[in-house]
């Protein structure tokens, strides 16, 4: 097993300097923007998704019930997942007015079907996981 982490860990680390060396030397003049770029990536991680993450946990414990916690943290998690990357397609951004085909699908829609599917398959997670809790109360 050790040897198995070994050979993950320097093929990763290979990988990795590919990468890196790709992104340095490939149009070397927008090395300062990719910086900047990944700083952005930073600081918005930092500053706004881990305030919102530690937020939502904390009134996820506060006014969850001790069974219900896991499923509505886990669709909470998924929902600000699949809303983060389908917010650009909701919203049009990039949409030119004169190609109709470059969003040719109803985003919001779409969303709002997968978030409700999100959601049903946590409630009935809930309710399994209430089921179970009953169970061990009164046996």
């Amino acid at each position: 097993m050790r040897a198995a982490r070994i050979a993950l860990a320097a093929a990763g680390l290979a990988l990795l300097g590919y990468g890196l060396h790709g992104w340095l030397t490939e149009q070397p003049g927008e090395v300062p923007g990719r910086i900047a770029f990944l700083a952005a990536g930073v600081a918005a991680h930092d500053f706004v998704v881990v305030p919102l993450v530690l937020t939502a946990g904390a009134l996820t414990v506060r006014f969850v019930p001790p069974a219900l916690r896991i499923p509505v943290q886990a669709a909470l998690a998924v929902s600000a997942a699949v809303s983060a990357v389908a917010l650009p397609f909701v919203i049009g951004a990039g949409r030119i007015a004169d190609n109709p085909s470059a969003f040719p699908l109803a985003y919001g829609r779409g969303l709002l079907s997968v978030l409700a599917v999100v959601w049903l398959a946590a409630g009935l997670w809930a309710v399994q996981r209430v089921r179970r809790a009953r169970r061990r109360e009164h046996p």
